[in-house]
């Protein structure tokens, strides 16, 4: 039976490497282009954390893919939810999924998990410095075009260039919505904090404020914290970034918190702290067109709330790798309209859920607030933490023996 010999993934990130380490799997050829034009220009980005079924679809890649994240992750057994005085809301033991699930929950910074992915694919497959501008297609392939001149030409073309595509934007003809603004700002860094009494290692901490204020972190070794403090627009309004450094500016907004956020901010330097404004796209239809298809923030970014944007685009490049690597090359089109049709869903349910989830940290006033952190006291440790777990763990990903434990009780050294 024939097979598709060749697939132009456009994009670097932890979706484009994720589908072309899952094809080259499959036994297709796949070049990556990305605009970014140096290795160093990819490995950004704070901590986040990357849960169960990540890794189990991560497991899937074979060649110990999971295994190697999870070697230069923090293990997570405990998510706990407090409010701004230090009271204890919820506190979720993460170790039971860990074992029922076969695949841990991990903290851990980006680009170790970028260094991961491209070590699979390999840098001889990743062409940087490429910024696509279109393409073209017929009935035997598809060629992209890009801003140097240069042409290139697959079965397929797989755009996973992040929030806002420039092949989706080429799908939709150049008109599009642009992406919806969630109304707040992460403020995301991470800083040299030893101390175990401080920040424990294994707790991943979420605090929920008054005046529109929330604030995470986590430990991502023995001498790093990553965190973000989340602030709305109205509460950013009195953050003034003109007169003050970021740091300043934000201690004076989280003044009065428990210990330890004031010491977090203030242990970190001021260009490690960078804001990101919150956006995704509600749930629709529309990831392919022929043998153009989109995969990740490019098909379905979501805002921060639950830690799934790189879970989910992990788990679409993995299922995309595994349908297209049964298609045979005039099946494409039908394949890539499948894998929409496999994917909208559950993805779209975690879009919804993010979303609404980050409209709890909008509230603003003091009643509100204790009405909310009430609402969180009662039904976190067993209503929300079982719809979250039911959402995550959906029963399509397969269990897998546990075979990281030894690697997990650790950061990255």
């Amino acid at each position: 039976m024939a097979t598709i010999r060749k697939a132009l993934v456009i994009g670097a990130g932890i979706g484009g490497l994720t589908t072309a380490a899952g094809l080259l799997r499959q036994g297709i050829e796949a070049e990556v282009f990305e605009a970014r034009p140096t290795p160093g220009r990819l490995l950004t980005g704070g901590g986040f954390m990357l849960w169960h079924n990540a890794f189990l679809s991560l497991r899937r890649l074979g060649l110990g893919i999971d295994e190697a994240v999870a070697a230069d992750s923090v293990h997570m057994r405990f998510h706990e939810f407090r409010s701004d005085s230090g009271r204890r809301l919820a506190r979720w033991h993460l170790d039971g999924p860990t074992e029922k699930s076969g695949a841990p929950a991990c903290a851990l910074r980006r680009s170790s998990l970028h260094k991961v992915l491209t070590e699979a694919v390999g840098d001889h497959r990743i062409r940087l410095g490429r910024r696509f501008t279109g393409y073209t297609q017929d009935v035997d392939g598809v060629t992209a075009q890009f801003d140097d001149g240069s042409t290139a030409r697959g079965e397929v073309l797989i755009g996973a260039d992040g929030l806002r595509s420039t092949v989706r934007a080429e799908m939709r003809r150049g008109f599009e919505p642009p992406p919806r603004y969630a109304g707040y700002t992460a403020w995301q860094a991470i800083t040299r904090l030893p101390g175990e009494s401080l920040v424990p290692t294994g707790t991943f901490f979420n605090l929920w404020g008054k005046g529109g204020l929330r604030f995470l972190y986590c430990r991502l070794n023995k001498t790093e914290v990553y965190w973000d403090a989340i602030t709305s627009d109205r509460a950013a309004a009195g953050i003034d970034t003109l007169r003050k450094t970021r740091g300043a500016a934000l201690a004076a907004a989280y003044r009065g918190w428990a210990d330890p956020v004031g010491r977090i901010i203030s242990s970190t330097d001021e260009g490690a702290i960078l804001p990101v404004s919150i956006h995704d796209r509600p749930p629709s239809g529309g990831w392919s067109e022929g043998r153009v298809v989109l995969i990740g923030d490019a098909a379905h970014p979501m805002t921060l709330n639950l830690s799934q944007g790189a879970g989910q685009a992990i788990e679409s490049g993995v299922v995309l790798a595994d349908m297209l690597g049964r298609a045979q090359p005039d099946a494409v089109p039908g394949t890539l309209r499948a894998f929409e049709s496999a994917r909208r869903g559950r993805a779209g349910d975690m879009v919804t859920t993010s979303w609404r989830i980050g409209t709890l940290g909008l509230a603003h006033s003091a009643p509100l607030c204790r009405l909310r952190d009430l609402m969180m006291y009662t039904f976190f440790d067993t209503v929300a933490r079982g719809q979250s777990y039911a959402l995550m763990l959906d029963g399509r990903l397969e269990r897998a023996p546990l075979r990281t434990a030894g690697a997990l009780d650790h950061g990255a050294g």
